[in-house]
């Protein structure tokens, strides 16, 4: 009986970290949480079926698949020093080969379009909300709501930086880090 307690206290998260959180938001007259943009779901159809074609569109149109698949508004990313350009384009480059990851990426888009609501209420470990308002995804609604039915849960919103925070990902693992630290 004890190691089935121990083994029951080890499934206890001390704290819960959700960076832009794909999650439920209630929208009036029923519309879906998150919505994927109309260039995300092109690109599923064209670039995301052959791994030279979405090499190429790295090259050619960068700013196309920056706001499309890293979600983010491209003028954010133009704006931003070398150190986060090069994040950027490291993600873009790690999806590589995207053929094998097509089907998953469409199968998060499809997920996220019908996603139910889950009782936040319930949850009791210290969480941290992360949102960021011109995340082309629709996340800034679904972290708001996330925190706010989380019982003391802390929301941290950024006002730019899109799906990947760009501009803001110092500031957000300094965020993150002295969150686990007051959480211990």
């Amino acid at each position: 009986m004890h190691h089935s307690i121990r083994t029951h206290l080890a499934l206890v998260p001390l704290a819960l970290v959700l960076l832009v959180p794909a999650a439920f938001v209630l929208r009036p007259g029923g519309a879906p949480s998150l919505t994927t943009p109309e260039r995300t779901v092109f690109l599923f159809d064209t670039a995301l079926r052959s791994d030279f074609l979405y090499w190429a569109w790295m090259r050619l149109a960068n700013r196309t698949l920056v706001g499309a698949i890293l979600a983010t508004p491209p003028e954010v990313l133009e704006k931003a020093d070398a150190e986060e350009q090069a994040r950027a384009a490291q993600m873009l480059e790690h999806t590589l080969p995207v053929t094998a990851r097509r089907l998953g990426l469409v199968n998060d888009a499809k997920v996220v379009l019908s996603l139910p609501r889950y009782e936040l209420e319930r949850i009791r470990a210290p969480t941290l909300v992360i949102g960021v308002a011109d995340d082309r995804f629709g996340i800034w609604d679904a972290a708001r709501y996330t925190a706010e039915h989380i019982p003391g849960a802390r929301f941290v919103g950024y006002p730019s930086g899109g799906h990947i925070w760009i501009g803001r990902h110092r500031e957000m693992l300094g965020e993150v880090a002295a969150f686990l630290k007051s959480a211990r």
